[in-house]
This record gives C-alpha cells, structure tokens and sequence, in this order.
C-alpha cells in the first residue's frame, strides 16, 4: 500500500448518488469549493456514478462529453436523470441531466462497453521528476500546497509539476503538469474497482484544464473570469488513482472569449490512462 496522509472520508464518499422513487433517478449532494462554485469535476464524478448505476457488469466507461449548463447552487441537491439511449450486448450510452429546483445545471452523455483485449500504441509520456522532488523543494520553500479546488477536505493531492498559473510569466507557454493522486482514508483504504477509479479520474479531470488558456494573459480570477463550459475525457486502460498520476496539460488555442485545453493523464510507470479536451470561458475583467 502506498504511503499516504490519510483523509477522514474517501473522495468517492462525496460523489455517492441515492435512487429515488422514479426510475433512473438519483440524488446527490452540491459542495462549494472556493470562490469558484461547485467545481466542474464534482458534476463529472457525481453523474458517471449515477450513469453507471444504471449499467451491468462488467461493462465499463470508454468516453464521456459533458456540459455545464448553469452555475449551481452549493446548498442544493443535485437530481440526475438518466435515460437509456442505448443497451446492447456489448455497450450501453447513457444521457444525464443533473437539475437543480427544475432547473438544468449540467448534461453528460456517457458511453460504456465490455473491456476486450486489442493492439495498442500511445504518446509518450514526458520526462519528469518524481512527485516526491516535487514535494521536497515546496517543502524546502516553506511553501504549502496550492489550493487546488479538488483537495477540499483532503480528498485528493495535487502537485505542481511546472509554474503555477497564480503569476504572469512573460511570454511563458500555455502548459501545466500535475501529479496527482487519491488518498486512501479511514473510511475506504481497500483499492478502488476500475468503475470507481473511473468516477476518481473523471473528478480529477477538471483539476486545472481551464487555467492552461490564461498562462499567456494574465492570471485567473485578476485580469479574467473563467469557467469551463464543456468537457470531453476518453479512458484507454484501467489504472488504481491511489497511485500517483500525472496529468500534462497545454491549451491548444484561444479567440472568442474561450480557451481550448487539452492533456493526458498517464501512470507513474508512463501509461496513458486518459485523455482530456476541454473548452472555457476566457474573458478579460475591464479596467476600474
């Protein structure tokens, strides 16, 4: 087992969804993270767990293409209603809204086949430190973790693994790279099924997508406003999110008031697990 600070609760305990009386209808919590809202990777996880509740095993999740809607309200529950699209043999679809008081804040369609084994080739993953170096020279800045929306509560751990994006760096590239990991907790310390490593990831996906596009002009939430309007992820392989990840990230393009940001999530070993597209508003904070 993996050397960890061990969290209270497990992040999939603030993702778990409850059925209602309705069919395919289910029933989560909304948390505040921070001056930016409920974080987009809450919605994520949250509705892949109550679409996969509607799905038979062993199938699993290969994709998901996600908007979000309407900002939430933290202190309202989240309603997600599924419908069946399609069920088949060897892969279902899945269409979920998530409703706030009648209101539509989110909509994901979601894809799920049986694993079967195929040829395989990948990127490569880049050359870089361990997360161990990482935290060793924070730690010797005397400096503490970045908060990061998705640790609240310690549910995850995140890690620069570039320069941040809370400075303007001159004419810098539109990158960041993160290790990351899923603490165990005191709650859940046995390893997570590939369907609950899934729900993980898709949380972990939104950690800082939308951040990439502002590296060349200036910093989030002083010189622009920024949210994620619409997401995409697709998994190649199974992989335990206990371990540590990294995620290596770039913005592709930006025009219109909106950043175009893409990345790759791979093992420590050089797996790629996951791949990420992801579309944000990128609009600049008049001058008082």
């Amino acid at each position: 087992m993996a050397t960890h600070n061990i969290a209270d609760k497990h992040l999939l305990h603030y993702l778990q969804v409850e059925a209602r009386d309705q069919p395919d209808c289910f029933i989560g919590d909304a948390e505040l993270y921070g001056m930016m809202g409920v974080y987009g990777g809450h919605l994520l996880g949250q509705g892949l767990c109550a679409a996969l509740r509607t799905v038979e095993e062993p199938k699993v999740t290969h994709s998901f293409h996600a908007y979000f809607l309407n900002r939430c309200d933290p202190d309202l529950k989240l309603s997600y209603q599924i419908q069946r699209l399609r069920s088949g043999k060897w892969g279902d679809t899945r269409s979920i809204t998530a409703s706030q008081e009648g209101q539509q804040v989110f909509h994901m369609i979601a894809s799920f086949k049986v694993p079967e084994a195929g040829d395989e080739h990948q990127k490569t993953m880049p050359k870089v430190d361990s997360p161990a170096s990482f935290v060793a020279q924070r730690k010797a800045r005397g400096e503490q973790t970045f908060p990061f929306p998705p640790i609240k509560d310690g549910r995850t751990e995140i890690e620069f693994a570039s320069a941040g994006f809370h400075e303007f760096i001159a004419d810098r590239a539109p990158e960041l790279r993160l290790w990351m990991r899923t603490p165990y907790a005191k709650d859940r310390i046995e390893p997570l099924t590939q369907r609950e490593g899934q729900i993980a990831l898709a949380y972990l996906s939104d950690a800082t997508l939308l951040f990439n596009s502002v590296i060349p002009h200036g910093v989030p939430m002083q010189t622009h406003r920024m949210t994620s309007l619409d997401q995409s992820c697709w998994f190649h392989r199974a992989t335990d999110p206990s371990q540590w990840l990294l995620f290596d990230q770039r913005s592709v393009a930006a025009a219109d008031g909106r950043g175009l940001n893409e990345g790759e999530i791979y093992t420590a070993e050089g797996k790629l697990v996951m791949s990420c597209v992801q579309e944000s508003m990128l609009r600049r904070i008049p001058a008082p």
